[in-house]
């Protein structure tokens, strides 16, 4: 009787990651258009997003590459500009336990160049990026266990499609 209990719990053990993995929680939103407060982006092709997690109203959004979370927030207006805004956020990552802050990062977006700091965590890296244009700004923080040159290349990506005045 405990082998018969214990093979059920080890094929319930089993079972359960690959039934996950088979129904994902995301859709994929590659080529889909997302309007935020005054900026639009377009995910590229890989780009999924769990239900929910747009919302327009409050200007945010939260995109999966790969392994990795991009969190992008959009408001306005804004006085300062994009290295005050990175200083801020900067400031905000780096009160958080085990956010260690590294280099500064180049970071823009369709025409609009931005700010940016690269950190790592107890449990991975990320980099945020703020950008400044016409009174409206765009926080983006992207997230993983391990970003690696074609996920931060494929982030990039996503990041170029931010669109300042087109929406």
């Amino acid at each position: 009787m405990a082998t018969a209990v214990a093979a059920v719990v080890l094929a319930f053990a089993l079972a359960v990651p690959l039934i996950n993995k088979a129904v994902s929680p995301t859709v994929d939103v590659g080529g889909d258009t997302f309007v935020l407060e005054g900026v639009t982006v377009t995910a590229p092709d890989e780009v999924r997003m769990r239900p929910g997690y747009y919302q327009p109203e409050s200007g945010r959004a939260a995109f999966l590459v790969g392994d990795a979370e991009v969190d992008i927030a959009v408001a306005g207006p804004y006085d300062f500009d994009a290295e005050y805004l990175a200083d801020e956020m900067a400031r905000l990552l780096e009160v958080q336990p085990g956010v260690r802050l590294t280099e500064p990062r180049d970071c823009a977006a369709d025409g609009v160049e931005g700010a940016g700091r690269s950190f790592v965590t107890e449990t991975g890296a990320g980099f945020a990026c703020a950008f400044v244009h016409d009174e409206i700004r765009a926080e983006v923080t992207a997230t993983g266990a391990s970003l690696d040159n074609a996920t931060v290349d494929r982030i990039d990506a996503l990041i170029a499609q931010l669109s300042f005045g087109a929406a």
